[in-house]
């Protein structure tokens, strides 16, 4: 398997090419019908969500979650600081007490704070960057999108998707790159993304929001695919460095419970789900064991019963072809699922609804 390697620099030049004659604009929606849906594979903004997905997945391989934020680039702070804010909104909004059948409604409350908080936080971001005040039109709705449904009291797929895309504008925007011009780092990557779930995680248990969708995030997960494709990035890069050098045949040698959970490396294999010792041991390292931690958190009973999806994928034997499996998920259940992607707005800058001018093929990786 080979991985084109695409700096954010590079990627740039392209991104200021195709939105060169463009204005930010509010995102609406635009896939309406099944034609929509087959249109939106042709566009700008989903060759831009693609490139996303193999350029994280590229950036955090071989890496854990930092421990700390010490020796990470002060290019995140901007986004750090929103989502600080977001978790400490949290804490300002108690949910509302009594019988209810569906979400909690003090999760209204919260999504109001927010919104009356982000937009400040966000221009500051753009000033800081010497970036067009005229972004945050786009900016703020991905984010406030990534948050959950205010209507249907929900989360899923969806939103986690506009959080990709949040993500994206700022990396293209220039607005994640340190002081001194340095383009980010895997490392910032994974403390962005595992803060964001993170809050999530918080309020979904905190005001008790629903799976979107009948069947969440069509039977991998009632609400999250994104860690998971992260979290095996962070693990095949390890797995393929150590079989480019013949440790393979090593690896699959094991008697006893943990060893068959562990290779001789020092990283979990797939079929470590299961134990819940190696879960919470990784949980703070991996994506991918983070989102299982939580799954162990909120469910009970058998695995291969509240999981069967996941419980399935723990019978594959590589992090390669783990990683591999969950892209195409991706792209044939969420962004292929007229029911997850309806809900997408498309702007006028970051994400457009309009046909890919230039080839593709340099803009994404080969899976």
């Amino acid at each position: 398997m080979t991985t084109v390697k695409i700096s954010p620099d590079a990627y740039r030049e392209v991104f200021y090419a195709l939105s060169k004659d463009a204005s930010f604009s509010l995102p609406e929606k635009r896939i309406h019908t099944g034609d929509d849906l087959k249109f939106f594979k042709s566009t700008t903004a989903f060759a831009r969500i693609q490139f996303l997905l193999a350029y994280i997945s590229d950036c955090v391989s071989e890496l854990e979650i930092p421990r700390s934020e010490e020796d990470l680039s002060n290019g995140i702070e901007g986004i750090i600081t929103i989502l600080k804010k977001l978790d400490s909104l949290i804490d300002e909004v108690a949910p509302i007490t009594g019988p209810r059948r569906f979400g909690n409604l003090a999760y209204k409350t919260w999504y109001a704070k927010v919104e009356e908080t982000i937009d400040p936080l966000i221009s500051q971001l753009l000033e800081k960057k010497n970036v067009v005040q005229s972004a945050k039109i786009e900016l703020a709705a991905y984010l406030m999108a990534s948050l959950g449904s205010l209507q249907r009291l929900d989360f899923g797929t969806g939103h986690e998707l506009s959080f990709l895309a949040f993500f994206g504008g700022c990396l293209f925007l220039g607005l994640l790159d340190s002081d001194t011009g340095a383009s980010i780092e895997g490392k910032e990557i994974l403390w962005i993304f595992t803060h964001y779930f993170q809050i999530i995680r918080k309020v979904v248990k905190k005001y008790t929001l629903e799976p979107a969708g009948s069947h969440g995030v069509w039977g991998l997960d009632d609400h999250f695919h994104l860690p998971y494709i992260i979290g095996s990035a962070q693990l095949k890069g390890v797995e393929e460095r150590h079989e480019s050098q013949d440790q393979r045949k090593h690896a699959a040698r094991s008697t006893t419970k943990r060893p068959q959970d562990m290779s001789i490396y020092g990283m979990p294999r797939p079929s470590a789900v299961m134990n819940t010792q190696i879960v919470e041991d990784f949980k703070y390292r991996n994506m991918y064991f983070g989102a299982i931690a939580f799954i162990y958190d909120v469910k009970r009973g058998p695995f291969f019963e509240h999981s069967p999806v996941l419980y399935d994928i723990s019978g594959v034997q590589s992090w390669a072809k783990v990683h591999s499996g969950l892209l195409k998920m991706y792209s044939a259940e969420v962004l292929g699922k007229f029911p997850v992607v309806q809900h997408f707005g498309f702007g006028g800058v970051l994400y457009p609804w309009s046909p890919l001018e230039l080839p593709a093929k340099p803009l994404l990786a080969n899976q």
